[in-house]
């Protein structure tokens, strides 16, 4: 596979789904509204009212957008092993292992300010979506870019054993599979630093987590194993994608619709409202096999031959971390500057469509340099 030989579908509902993030993270950072599903914690319930049903409507949206980046930062970790057959193992490790450790850095220094901006600006509440349930004391707050690097780390510690596609599939499934395994039965225990950083989603002391390094981990080794097969059979895999997405929604339903096992927390009534309600922190199995059935049917439809909207799409999703740190920073001060006491959903609408502009040059622009440099330059990073 060449350096220019990239995959659309993959940039495409990359893009796809980091245009619909961005929506959601306007409802926190100018709309002010924003829900939070923790099993230890905060779990919204939604009301009968238009606004209430705009949020479910937005939130089970935007739920497909974290699974989407760790499933696909798995699959590019495989296509990148194959565009560099000609690098030692222990290059592209270091390579990957390197990707993270800026990941990490990036999350440190420019995306939690960010959220302090906003969250500092609001005249709404203490947080406006940025860390729901979180005490004052947070020193190490680990956030999705955090997880993304630790769990990119771990890939590329990986690199040497991913091949066996059997074992890397069973290690997915079991870290997946581990809050419904090992969450204790009460929800008010006290968990320590390393249950917090890799199960249980909360605080603990200055350690507030809201993505547990091992089940996002399950997600990303399910995306280098789909990954490896793209590499391997591109066409028949590509074909696969909606099936694999359909039997997963399948088994997220009937998981959901039996309330125990794969759910965290059951839905506290029988209505369709608390039906898509899932908890995502730490992501329940029903949850990660409903929004990867998702995302992977959304790939299957932005792989066929691309109409504008694909065109567009795919312009967002070949620069995913400059969109990722641009918007908050753009939305944070926009909403701390005009609307610090909060909007309503249409105007958030209409501040999010004039973002699209200048966020889709830079992620154009940033393609284009990149594609420019070598593939040793530090410019393959980001």
């Amino acid at each position: 596979m060449s350096r220019s030989d990239r995959i659309a579908g993959i940039d495409a509902a990359r893009g796809a789904i980091m245009l619909v993030m961005a929506t959601d993270h306007v409802n926190a950072l100018v709309v002010h509204r924003h829900a939070a599903e923790f099993w230890a914690g905060t779990w919204t319930r939604y009301g009968t009212g238009w606004a209430d049903l705009v949020a479910l409507g937005y939130r089970v949206l935007s739920d497909l957008c974290a699974p989407g980046f760790f499933f696909w930062m798995g699959a590019g970790i495989a296509l990148l092993s194959s565009r560099r057959a000609d690098w030692s193992g222990w290059r592209l490790a270091g390579h990957v292992a390197l990707r993270g450790l800026v990941l990490m850095l990036l999350s440190w220094v420019v995306e939690v300010p960010a959220w302090l901006v906003a969250i500092h600006a609001s005249r709404v509440g203490a947080t406006p979506g940025g860390w729901p349930g979180a005490g004052p004391a947070i020193r190490l707050p680990v956030t999705v870019l955090t997880t993304l690097g630790i769990c990119t780390v771990v890939l590329a510690m990986l690199q040497p054993v991913m091949r066996r596609r059997a074992a890397m599939l069973l290690l997915a499934g079991f870290c997946v599979l581990s809050p419904s395994l090992f969450l204790p039965g009460d929800a008010g225990r006290p968990v320590g630093m390393p249950a917090r950083l890799g199960l249980v989603a909360g605080q603990t002391g200055g350690l507030y987590v809201e993505y547990p390094v091992l089940p996002w981990l399950g997600v990303a080794l399910l995306g280098h194993v789909f990954g490896q097969c793209l590499v391997r059979w591109r066409a028949e895999t590509i074909r696969a994608a909606a099936w694999i997405g359909a039997a997963c929604l399948l088994a997220a339903v009937l998981l959901r619709w039996h309330g125990t096992f794969g759910n965290l927390r059951a839905p506290r009534d029988g209505s369709w409202r608390e039906f898509f309600n899932l908890v995502k922190y730490p992501p329940a199995p029903v949850f990660v096999l409903a929004m990867l059935g998702g995302n992977l049917c959304l790939f299957r439809v932005l792989s066929r031959p691309a109409g504008w909207i694909g065109r567009i799409c795919v312009g967002f999703g070949r620069a995913p971390l400059p969109f990722y740190l641009a918007h908050l920073w753009l939305f944070a001060v926009v909403g701390a500057v005009f609307f610090p006491a909060g909007a309503h959903y249409g105007v958030g609408m209409l501040v999010w469509l004039a973002g699209l502009w200048p966020l889709h040059r830079l992620c154009v622009g940033f393609a284009r340099m990149r594609r420019d440099r070598p593939a040793a330059s530090w410019v393959h990073l980001f």
